[in-house]
């Protein structure tokens, strides 16, 4: 007798976050579909003989999985007349903070699509994506189902996007930071503030990354970090409270009882069994000389979100991977760590110990 198809899994992180080794982990999977970034602006244009042509071999972005297509799950759902059937490309970063409370009936269509697909081939739907950090409580509103939250050291997250460039034109992941924060509702002023000037949400994506990248192509290693720290913290500010698992995959790698304790929880909670024996410490890049600390004390300051990161809970974790991330910076300081700790501290007046979690 076969079993129901079980409830659909959420994995969610920003770019350079080990989210594509996470999926493959999934996608390995007797049983599972592993949608890889469903909501990513190429599947507008999918077509059967362009599915085929991406894979994690010849992408050149360092990604596990060989050979096969990263789009090959999409097959079941593309239209014939193009694109992935219900997607929009607006989808990809339009409305990156989507308020629970807001109504989006195309974008639902879309994701029930996909969920309702998979289980109708009795498979378990996994959607991975680099793009729904601040989406994942309109997400469980109107899904359900078990999401898990990737997060990385930042410093090195960003050194993964910079040691892509290709000088002098950024990454398409520093393009996207721009977009992202220019756009955030509510922060018009803190976003031209820190990029200095507004790049108003108006044309397709396309049309708003090629205006970024005009103004910004040429901008510091110190711009594109301070973009990136603003999107890093108001996306995990917005995650974290809301995930029902957070992975912590620079410790994933390094702490193989950790990767057996979080396999587990994926077990018991989803009937999954992802191995991440094989996992490996994210390459580390050298660093870009960018004083990353006054930044992230003027984005922190910029954004108001001080106390926040203070908070408790999930919060926690945010700012312990910030406190580790800027102390490993000078490894060879004496006391350095305990000195960030304790600048971190000041910051807030009534900071609490803290405690380091998964």
């Amino acid at each position: 007798m076969s079993h129901p198809p079980k409830a659909a899994v959420f994995v969610h992180s920003g770019w350079r976050c080990s989210s594509t080794y996470v999926w493959s982990r999934f996608r390995a999977l007797p049983g599972v579909r592993a949608y890889y970034e469903p909501w990513h602006e190429q599947l507008a244009g999918l077509t059967a003989e362009t599915l085929p042509l991406a894979t994690p071999d010849n992408s050149g972005l360092r990604h596990p999985g060989g050979s096969r297509p990263y789009l090959a799950e999409f097959a079941s759902v593309l239209d014939p007349a193009g694109g992935v059937a219900g997607y929009e490309d607006r989808f990809a970063l339009d409305r990156y903070f989507l308020d629970p409370e807001d109504e989006d009936p195309p974008q639902q269509a879309y994701v029930e699509g996909l969920i309702a697909s998979a289980r109708a081939a009795g498979e378990a739907p996994v959607l991975a994506c680099c793009r729904t950090l601040g989406r994942i409580d309109w997400l469980k509103r109107r899904f359900g189902g078990f999401h898990i939250v990737l997060i990385r050291d930042p410093v090195q997250q960003w050194m993964s996007f910079y040691s892509l460039r290709r000088r002098p034109r950024p990454t398409y992941f520093e393009m996207c930071q721009y977009v992202i924060l220019s756009e955030a509702p509510g922060r018009e002023g803190v976003a031209e503030a820190l990029l200095g000037r507004r790049f108003p949400a108006r044309g397709t994506l396309a049309e708003r990354i090629a205006a970024v990248r005009r103004r910004l192509k040429r901008a510091s290693a110190e711009v594109s970090f301070t973009a990136f720290m603003a999107v890093y913290l108001l996306s995990y500010l917005s995650a974290l409270p809301r995930a029902d698992l957070i992975v912590d995959v620079d410790r994933l790698a390094r702490d193989p009882d950790y990767a057996r304790q979080v396999e587990a929880v994926i077990c018991v909670q989803t009937g999954l069994a992802p191995d991440f024996s094989d996992c490996r410490t994210p390459l580390r890049h050298d660093l870009t000389a960018v004083p990353y600390r006054r930044v992230a004390r003027t984005v922190i300051e910029a954004l108001g979100v001080r106390e926040a990161i203070y908070g408790s809970g999930s919060s926690l974790l945010l700012y312990g991977k910030l406190a580790t991330a800027f102390a490993a910076l000078s490894p060879d300081a004496p006391g350095l760590g305990a000195r960030i700790m304790e600048s971190l501290k000041r910051w807030s007046p009534a900071a609490p110990r803290r405690k380091a979690r998964a």
